[in-house]
C-alpha cells in the first residue's frame, strides 16, 4: 500500500509563519532564532493537534514554560531546559506561556541519534554554551555563501557536547532504576509496533515479561493501561493521516489494521468522541 505523505519541516513552518526574520529554512533545515508573538499567536491554533515530525530537533527554551507530548510522552518545559526530539516523532504542543520563546533547528540526519525524545535541564553555564552554539549557527546559515556542511559539523558538536552534559547527569543521578529501564523499552516499543500489534501478549513476550507482570510494570509507573497507550499510538498516526493526507477513510483503516472501516470509525468515536470523518472536516 502506498505510504501517507508526511510533512517536511519546511512545509510544517510554512503553515505558521511567512517572512519571518527570525526563521531561516531550506530543503535540509529550519532555524527558528526567536518566537514572535504573530507566531505564537498561530502555534496556537494547532494547540493538541498532532505534528508528525520526520526529522530530528533540538530545542533550547529561552523563556517561559510550556507543555509538550512526545511520541505520547508528557514532558513540561521551562526556561533553562534543551529538549531533543528524535526524528519520525508525533508531536503535540498543548500549552505555551505568553512569554514562552525558544530557538530550535530541525536538520535532516542529525549527526548524533537518540531514539526517545530527551529532555535536559541544564545549569546555567551549559545551558549558555548551547546557546552560542545556536548563535554561532545562526551567523554561517546567514552568510551569502554557506556550506551546509559546516552547519553539520557544529550540529555534530552541539549534540556531542549535548550528549556529554547527558552522560554526567545520569552519573549524579546513578542511572535509571531497572523498573524505569522497562518503562522505557516498553515506549519504544509501542512506538515501534503500536499500530500493528495491539494486545498485552506481543509486548510481554518482547519484554520477556508475563503478561501480568508488564500490566502491572506500566499501569504502576504511568497510571495508565497497556491498552490506553496502545490506543492513543493507533489515535495519533490516525489523526495524522485524516489531518494531512486526502486518503479514503478505509484505506486508513486497513493500514492501521483494522478488517473494516466500520470498526475503525468506531474506535475512533468511542476515543476522541468524533467520527473520522467529522474529525477531518474540523480544522
Amino acid at each position: 500500500m502506498k505510504s501517507a505523505p508526511r510533512l517536511q519541516p519546511a512545509n510544517l513552518l510554512k503553515q505558521v509563519i511567512s517572512n519571518d526574520p527570525d526563521i531561516c529554512s531550506n530543503d535540509s533545515f529550519a532555524f527558528v532564532n526567536h518566537v514572535s508573538q504573530s507566531l505564537i499567536e498561530q502555534v496556537q491554533q494547532l494547540m493538541s493537534t498532532p505534528q508528525f515530525v520526520p526529522v530530528g530537533r533540538i530545542v533550547r527554551v529561552t523563556n517561559g514554560n510550556g507543555n509538550y507530548k512526545v511520541n505520547m510522552l508528557p514532558i513540561d518545559l521551562m526556561s533553562g531546559d534543551v529538549l531533543i526530539i528524535p526524528e519520525n516523532s508525533y508531536l503535540e504542543i498543548n500549552s505555551l506561556s505568553t512569554d514562552f520563546d525558544v530557538q530550535f533547528i530541525s536538520f535532516k540526519n542529525l549527526p548524533v541519534t537518540y531514539s526517545r525524545p530527551t529532555r535536559m535541564r541544564l545549569d546555567d553555564n551549559d545551558f549558555q554554551r548551547v546557546g552560542k552554539y545556536f548563535d554561532l549557527i545562526w551567523e554561517v546559515i546567514h552568510k551569502p555563501s554557506f556550506s551546509l556542511q559546516t552547519v553539520e559539523y557544529l550540529l555534530s558538536a552541539v549534540m556531542n557536547d549535548l550528549a556529554h552534559m547527558r552522560e554526567q547527569a545520569y552519573e549524579q543521578k546513578k542511572m535509571f532504576t531497572h523498573a524505569e529501564q522497562q518503562m522505557q523499552q516498553f515506549t519504544d516499543l509501542v512506538a515501534m509496533y503500536g499500530m500493528k500489534a495491539r494486545n498485552v501478549v506481543f509486548y510481554a513476550q518482547q519484554m520477556h515479561l508475563s503478561s501480568n507482570h508488564l500490566s502491572a510494570l506500566v499501569r504502576k509507573h504511568s497510571g495508565r493501561t497497556v491498552m490506553q497507550w496502545l490506543n492513543e499510538r493507533t489515535i495519533l498516526e490516525a489523526k495524522v493521516l485524516l489531518r494531512y493526507t486526502d486518503r479514503p477513510i478505509s484505506d486508513i483503516a486497513f493500514e492501521l489494521n483494522f478488517t473494516e472501516a466500520t470498526l475503525f470509525s468506531r474506535f475512533f468515536r468511542r476515543e476522541t468522541g468524533l467520527s473520522p470523518r467529522d474529525y477531518r472536516s474540523n480544522k
